[in-house]
């Protein structure tokens, strides 16, 4: 969408008319979930991300100064939010380890998780439990390893990573299976809300 279709579009939505917010989303729509796909690595939740960011925008555009695009403001916006959503998702990660059982009826340890700003004692620790889990990566099998690294520290969908060790999805949740039950086994010290 160009900078002169995009001010009379900006102009009609400032005047009450709907259809032209409507044709502001189709006109960025493909370009903003792409982006979100891009950063999450997961449709369904970038999709989520984009919705938020046209959302945003539209409670936005009674203050909207046209200092710059609305595309930079979207990519902007789409980028904040893909980037808290990923930092929610590492410490959901990272908690996962220390869960007793897959039990749908435990609270989720997001929810009861710390404040993020460590004590000295829990950067320590943390840097501990990091210093053992390189360990214990290191017994993994090669393929177990790769998945669970693609998984947990590259954050990758299952489909990603069987496409990118070319196995089936069933054969990648094997792995990770496997690899995650090994670093229960051998971490099992470092379990939830321990000192």
């Amino acid at each position: 969408m160009d900078e002169g279709t995009e001010k009379i579009i900006l102009e009609q939505i400032l005047q009450g008319n709907d259809r032209a917010f409507e044709q502001l989303v189709q006109g960025h729509a493909a370009q903003i979930l792409s982006l979100a796909t891009r950063l999450i690595g997961d449709r369904d939740e970038a999709e989520d991300i984009a919705q938020e960011a046209f959302l945003r925008l539209h409670r936005s555009l009674g203050t909207f100064r046209g200092d710059s695009k609305i595309s930079t403001w979207l990519y902007r916006t789409v980028s904040r939010l893909a980037i808290d959503h990923l930092r929610r998702e590492q410490r959901r990660r990272k908690l996962f380890f220390f869960r007793k059982s897959d039990d749908e009826e435990q609270p989720d340890p997001v929810e009861s998780a710390a404040a993020p700003d460590p004590s000295p004692r829990e950067a320590l620790l943390a840097q501990e439990t990091q210093r053992r889990l390189n360990t214990v990566l290191k017994k993994l099998s090669p393929r177990q390893r790769a998945v669970f690294i693609l998984r947990h520290q590259e954050e990758l969908p299952l489909k990603e990573i069987a496409r990118i060790l070319e196995l089936e999805e069933g054969t990648v949740k094997a792995h990770l299976h496997r690899a995650v039950t090994v670093l229960r086994h051998e971490l099992h010290d470092l379990k939830e809300g321990s000192p």
